[in-house]
């Protein structure tokens, strides 16, 4: 025992030899947004001013094998500690990224891609069950980009429990308590520009959730999107198509359609207009959620103004369910 203990210290003191990191940068960096909003219809009541605060503390620095480093942490409203991440940059001389991370996932990063001067269709109002991969874990990330010279992205994570990130633990644990039980999850997705199509964008992603009862058996969610965007000029147009499917007590597919067109008016001033479609089946409430929005967005140095009109049908899958709502939002970076 002894004999091994001192090979495995020596072989930890040469991997920390090989890897110290030197001296890197800290810095600090923020965001204020102040919103008013106004509904009719089946909306959320309450005041209708509100206030969010972000910091963000960022450190990087460089290995001695030439991997890069670096660290996010996140401060929210309450000076909470909220979302975090550390990242190893080429990884094994590569290009390729490696992180561990709270702050996303690869499918929640396309969930609507669509053009928009300000908000997606759905933002503000109605609620939608939309693909969002392993958000919300902590996980394990993997990014390459330019892959083999063509341009696109390769990103994916896994996570071996989905749904139980918590930036402020220290450490994990494993076992599982109750009857149903959140398992692991993975997400993959491949974007990136088409080449000699200047302008035109495509991505795909596909993700799966798995979960165990112990009384029924295993169930889970499977999300699958796919995109298309093309810009010329100060316009840009996109569709997007993703599936959701649950299979829970009851097993329920959600399909959903986007649809954006962005006019860039001037380096300051954009404006768009959106649709969204959200099929529900499965059960017996099958319905139909439709959106349609306006957004209006004007920026002058570090401040963002934003207006959003959007209106639904069928509002959280509720047949004649209307909603209409108007956002205005300033946002401050510093």
């Amino acid at each position: 025992m002894k004999t091994l203990t001192k090979v495995g210290l020596s072989a930890l003191a040469g991997a920390l030899a090989v890897t110290s990191a030197n001296a890197g940068d800290v810095a600090m960096s923020g965001s204020m947004v102040v919103s008013y909003s106004k509904g009719s219809g089946y909306h959320t009541t309450g005041n209708p001013l509100g206030m969010d605060k972000e910091l963000s503390v960022t450190g990087s620095g460089e290995l001695d094998n030439g991997t890069t480093v670096s660290y996010k942490q996140t401060i929210t409203d309450a000076m909470a500690f909220n979302d975090s991440e550390i990242v190893f940059g080429n990884v094994m001389g590569t290009t390729a990224t490696l992180a561990m991370t709270s702050t996303g996932d690869p499918m929640s990063a396309i969930d609507d891609v669509t053009p928009t001067a300000f908000e997606e269709a759905n933002a503000v109002t109605g609620s939608i069950k939309d693909v969002n991969g392993i958000d919300g874990a902590y996980s394990l990330r993997l990014t390459q980009a330019d892959i083999m010279g063509s341009g696109f992205t390769f990103d994916a994570g896994y996570t071996w429990k989905h749904g139980a990130g918590d930036a402020a633990t220290e450490k994990g644990s494993s076992g599982d308590a109750g009857v149903a039980a959140n398992k692991d999850g993975y997400s993959v997705v491949v974007k990136g520009a088409v080449p000699m199509l200047e302008g035109l964008d495509v991505g795909a992603g596909y993700a799966k959730l798995n979960t165990t009862d112990l009384t029924t058996g295993e169930k889970g969610q499977e999300e699958g999107t796919a995109y298309v965007k093309y810009a010329s000029g100060p316009i840009s147009v996109g569709y997007q198509r993703g599936i959701v499917e649950v299979t829970a007590a009851a097993k329920n597919q959600y399909v959903n359609e986007y649809i954006g067109v962005s006019y860039k008016v001037s380096d300051n001033l954009s404006v768009s207009y959106n649709e969204a479609e959200s099929r529900k089946s499965g059960d017996a409430t099958d319905q139909t959620q439709e959106w349609d929005s306006i957004s209006l967005s004007y920026t002058v140095g570090g401040m963002t103004l934003g207006v959003v009109q959007q209106e639904v049908d069928n509002a959280t899958y509720t047949s004649g369910r209307t909603s209409e709502e108007t956002a205005i939002q300033m946002t401050v970076a510093f």
